[in-house]
Order: C-alpha cells, then sequence, then structure tokens
C-alpha cells in the first residue's frame, strides 16, 4: 500500500515513516516542516532523489531557486524560507510545479519514500498527494498546549481548518481506502473517578485541547455524512527519540544534563499517563489493518504518573542532585489528570505494549544522551524556541 504521512519529519510522525520503511511500505510525507519538523528525523531516508519542493503555494512562503543549477539565487525571509534553509543544508531536492507534482511523486515512489514540502492548509498541494495514497495517517498539527495558550491562532488554523481540506481531498481521491486520524487524550478533559473510554463525551480546556476536539469531530462527521472510511485513535503523553525539546521528560532531560533548574509547574503532582512512542506506531498500525471503519480508539500507556515523580527518576538516572527542581507558577487551566482505557483496542485488535515504563524512559534518557547534537542544535540556535522559552518562562518564578 502507498501511505501519505502528515507531519512525517515530526516526533510521532517520524518513529511511524520508519516503521512503515521496514516493513517495506511507500510512504508519501507531507510536512511544512514548522519548530517541531526536522529532516535530521528521516534523514537515512532521504537523498537527492526524494524530496520535493513545489515552486508556488497557497500558505507557504515561496522559495526562489535556480532550479537548473539546484541553487540558491534568492531567498525569501520570511520564517518558512528561513527555517527552510536551514534544513535543506547540504541537500539538493527536486523543484516542481504544482501541475507535476503527481508524475513526480509516481517516479519518486519506486525508491519507497518520498518527501513533500508544503503544508496542510494548501489544497492543491494536498490534493496532489492525497490522489496518489491508499491510507492517509494524519499527525500534521501543532500540540504544545503552552504555545497555544500563548498564541491559538496557528492551532485553529492547522488543527481545524488543515484537517478540513485533507478530508476534502481524502473525500475526492479514487484510490484512499482509510483515513486515520491522531487525536489526543486532552479532548477527553480531566479525569477524575475513573478513566475514559471511547463512548465519553469530550470537554476540551485550552486551545490546543479544542482545536484537536474540532478535528476529531469533523472526522468522524466526514464518515457519517460522506461515507468516508476513518478511524480516529486518541493517545495518552508519548515520549522517546526525537521529541522536540519543550515536552516535559525531553525538557527535563535536557536541563538535567546542562546543570539547569528543571521546572516543575505548580506542586508537580499533575497526573498524566505516558506512552512509549514504540508502543503508539504499533497500535496505529494496528487501526489501520484491522480497525473498524467509523470507530475511535484509545491508546493508553497504562502508566499513570505525577509530573514531580517522572522529574525525580531523570534525575536519579543521571545521577544529578534533586536540588535542581524549581517549582514555577502553574499553567493556566492546566488538566490535573488524564486517563484512558484502552480496553477496546487490546480486546479487539490485539494491542499489547513491550517492554515497561521504566524501561522505556531509561532508552529514552540514554537516546538524548547519545544523541546531544540532535538537540543542542535546536536549544542553542533555533531562534523560535528561544524565544518560547524567553516568552514562556519569563513571568513564571
Amino acid at each position: 500500500m502507498k501511505y501519505l504521512v502528515t507531519g512525517g519529519a515530526g516526533f510521532i510522525g517520524s518513529n511511524f515513516v520508519k516503521y512503515l520503511i521496514k516493513q517495506k511500505e511507500s510512504v508519501i510525507i507531507l510536512d511544512s516542516l514548522t519548530y517541531a519538523g526536522n529532516l535530521n528525523n528521516i534523514s537515512p531516508f532521504l537523498n537527492e532523489r526524494n524530496i520535493l519542493i513545489p515552486t508556488q503555494y497557497t500558505r507557504l512562503a515561496p522559495v526562489h531557486y535556480n532550479n537548473k543549477l539546484n541553487r540558491k539565487i534568492g531567498f525569501d525571509f520570511s520564517i518558512e524560507s528561513r527555517r527552510l534553509e536551514n534544513q535543506l543544508e547540504g541537500r539538493k531536492p527536486i523543484f516542481t510545479s504544482i501541475e507535476n507534482i503527481n508524475t513526480v511523486v509516481s517516479e519518486t515512489l519506486q525508491d519507497s519514500l518520498v518527501f513533500v514540502y508544503g503544508s496542510i492548509v494548501d489544497p492543491e498541494i494536498v490534493q496532489s498527494v492525497v490522489d496518489q495514497c491508499d491510507v492517509v495517517i494524519h499527525f500534521a498539527a501543532e500540540t504544545h498546549v503552552d504555545r497555544s495558550i500563548l498564541s491559538p491562532d496557528e492551532f485553529i488554523k492547522t488543527d481545524m481548518y488543515g484537517t478540513y481540506i485533507l478530508l476534502e481531498a481524502a473525500r475526492k481521491s479514487p484510490n484512499l481506502k482509510k483515513f486515520v486520524h491522531i487525536s489526543t487524550d486532552e479532548v477527553y478533559g480531566v479525569a477524575t473517578e475513573r478513566s475514559f473510554t471511547e463512548s465519553d463525551s469530550i470537554n476540551p480546556r485550552n486551545p490546543y485541547s479544542a482545536s484537536k476536539a474540532a478535528a476529531d469531530r469533523l472526522v468522524y462527521a466526514y464518515n457519517q455524512t460522506y461515507g468516508l472510511p476513518v478511524n480516529i485513535v486518541r493517545p495518552s503523553n508519548n515520549f522517546g527519540p526525537y521529541q522536540y525539546p519543550e515536552k516535559l521528560i525531553p525538557v527535563m532531560i535536557i536541563k538535567a544534563l546542562r546543570d539547569e533548574p528543571l521546572p516543575v509547574y505548580g506542586d508537580g503532582k499533575q497526573i498524566r499517563d505516558w506512552l512509549f512512542v514504540e508502543d503508539t506506531v504499533r497500535a496505529i498500525d494496528l487501526v489501520v489493518k484491522k480497525g473498524i471503519i467509523g470507530e475511535v480508539y484509545n491508546i493508553a500507556g497504562r502508566n499513570e504518573r505525577e509530573n514531580i515523580d517522572i522529574v525525580q527518576f531523570i534525575l536519579k538516572s543521571l545521577d544529578k542532585s534533586q536540588s535542581l527542581i524549581r517549582h514555577v507558577t502553574d499553567r493556566p487551566g492546566h488538566d490535573r489528570r488524564y486517563s484512558l482505557d484502552d480496553t477496546k483496542i487490546r480486546s479487539d485488535l490485539g494491542f499489547e505494549h513491550q517492554g515497561t515504563f521504566e524501561e522505556q524512559l531509561s532508552r529514552t534518557i540514554q537516546w538524548y544522551l547519545d544523541n546531544r547534537d540532535w538537540w543542542e542544535a535546536i536549544i542553542e540556535h533555533d531562534r523560535e524556541y528561544q524565544e518560547f522559552v524567553q516568552q514562556w518562562y519569563a513571568d513564571r518564578k
């Protein structure tokens, strides 16, 4: 089968792409390489024949190259163009018109992978790549709650409107067999007495989870109204290799390695269920192959932990002092507990975890130890990352 993976250069998306390639599947990645998208996440599979850059966009700022010499002759100074320039350093992409994307993608897929630079809110590019595939796996989204509180705008545009553009393209595609939307446990809101099942109502409480909930329900509506063959998966908190250093686990690992204070929101007793990314990838694959059309599947880690326990485990693993913990002002509307009941995917599809939480977290810590170049490039040279950290933590004393 041919897969379209939106957001395939991001954290979970890149891990899923690697899994598909190991399974000898053909993969199209559509990614606009926002701050959390990184070609280095999939660099072993990239070459001079499989990075495609359209020469015009509806959403993204154009990039001007000498196509014959494959050399930059003029660069637009937009955020997107600067980011793309950095990502392409040392790489030679193929440039093509939107009208020729179908032909170039089809030819390039002979190498099993093609990366297309583009946004999910660009209808022409989206339609071109969706028409080439049998299965859409929709990861692309703005995902960080803290950023959504500072600036909800991009979350609404990408998570909601971008999902609509993808659904419209899928509805028009002659080849589509399944559309799998990656939602989140946060759409349910705060868990109190019990874990949420797929039949529970959703009650998001921050701009990020609200935008994901809207997309979640839009996907369901396209199944009910147009008969689109969809599945929705709602994973709990993911962790593992290649996670951008803004989420709890990579933030705490990196700060501990640098002997910097570890900022813990409030009392640190917020509870999350932790799910290793490799388990998530296998669960999604099961949903693609066995999931009943129209159904929602929770993916739980069954590893509920208080945030402070995670931080203390990381410090102990790295032989760092607990005195590095610094309690800071909690974020607005911080949900106290997320919890999923994933009986359905286990009993109906046969999903099981591989390894214990402690083993998986130790593997993750070791990955960040072994891949300093990857995260140091972000925290030391990524201006967007630096500006966000400065803005978000400036008043958190």
